[in-house]
């Protein structure tokens, strides 16, 4: 019996190069190889390709030049703003639980931070920020769309209390580009994290804006690229790539929301429809990034179906999607996201994250709520037998 045909529902871990980013890439990969530090004709090409995508950048962005810095994707931009703040004369971090493990990790290695618990929903909210001592912190980093639930921050709620005690505040807005505004977000933060292979572009690029005047230390030393804040050859190829991106991204925004807004609904409705009270969904519709969709899938007697062999059984359905959070060894551990809202582990076990991008269709996502219904069935009639 022939397999079926592969479903990517997976965006938020990664999504495909987009055809016109790879084609924009291909002569950097080939001919146009110089360095963009040396002296030369060759190396003056690829330096001026490189101030051009930066001002290209800057103006998605709707910031000055000076104030971006390409890095090799989000967790290294992330970490940079928070070891900026690991010295001894600076203050502290305020951050979330449900922050990705690129903040997470170099937070928790300060001596003075402070992690808040989100609402149910998983949002920091206005109220809960009020609540804190803020004054021994100098730094608080909020992500702007939440990788696992796809929650969307309200940081503009959030600036009065963090200005009013002198707060810079940066995001990780990773998940965000191809649906929000970011000219506007960055008018409201000090420091923002983005990723190409999130956007259509490649792997192993990303960008950190700086605003003028925000505090700042390399996290990678060594040589005087990107006007000495980021050690390192420059990826030629990869910078072209991610800006590429990040201007598709612009110019489909509308779009993109209109599309996946519609997936995630048809999604909804045929899961709900057909497992009834078999899924219970983490994402809240109203408060969330359209392309995410966080579900839990449940056996008969209302407890998680197990992780591991859900994914198993997808992947054997041709249906790519993420459950939990993946580790090194390639199992799966507790998600700390689904912790920090109260998700109980005998629920958490069947947690399931679908993602969406630009090419993906209607009629895939119908034919993957079957193949899903279809495996939660299997596992729910087999563990009925076994017990």
């Amino acid at each position: 019996m022939p397999s079926p045909p592969p479903i990517y529902l997976d965006h938020a871990a990664t999504s495909p190069v987009l055809k016109q980013v790879l084609d924009v890439m291909l002569p950097y990969l080939g001919l146009e190889y110089g360095n963009p530090s040396a002296v030369y004709t060759s190396g003056r090409q690829a330096r001026h390709t490189i101030d051009k995508c930066r001002a290209d950048v800057a103006e998605l962005l709707g910031v000055g030049s000076a104030e971006i810095i390409f890095t090799s994707g989000g967790s290294e931009s992330n970490n940079t703003v928070i070891a900026t703040f690991s010295t001894p004369e600076r203050l502290g971090v305020i951050s979330s639980k449900v922050e990705h493990e690129a903040i997470l990790e170099p937070v928790k290695q300060l001596k003075s931070h402070r992690l808040l618990s989100p609402n149910e929903w998983g949002q920091i909210t206005a109220d809960i920020v009020r609540n804190e001592d803020l004054h021994s912190f100098e730094l608080a980093s909020f992500m702007l769309v939440n990788n696992e639930l796809g929650v969307i921050s309200p940081l503009e709620e959030l600036l009065p209390t963090l200005r009013a005690h002198e707060l810079l505040l940066h995001t990780d807005a990773v998940q965000a580009a191809r649906f929000m505004d970011l000219r506007e977000i960055c008018s409201q933060v000090d420091y923002l994290s983005l990723s190409g292979h999130k956007i259509g572009g490649p792997k192993g690029t990303g960008v950190l804006f700086v605003r003028a005047g925000a505090p700042f230390e390399p996290l990678i030393r060594g040589g005087g690229q990107e006007q000495d804040r980021r050690a390192g050859t420059e990826n030629v190829a990869s910078i072209v790539g991610f800006t590429h991106a990040l201007k598709i991204a612009s110019e489909t925004r509308v779009e993109f929301v209109r599309h996946t807004t519609e997936l995630r609904d048809l999604l909804i409705d045929q899961l709900s429809g057909e497992l009834k009270e078999r899924v219970r969904f983490n994402s809240n519709p109203e408060l969330g990034a359209p392309h995410i969709l966080n579900l839990l899938l449940l056996s008969g007697d209302g407890v998680g179906v197990d992780g591991e062999m859900l994914i198993l059984g997808l992947d054997i359905e041709g249906v790519y999607a993420s459950a939990g959070s993946a580790c090194s060894s390639g199992t799966l551990k507790q998600s700390h996201v689904l912790d920090a809202i109260g998700v109980p582990d005998g629920l958490a076990t069947g947690s399931l994250r679908l993602s969406f991008g630009p090419n993906t269709t209607m009629d895939e996502v119908s034919d993957a709520a079957e193949r899903i219904v279809r495996v939660v069935n299997r596992m729910t009639v087999e563990a009925g037998r076994s017990s």
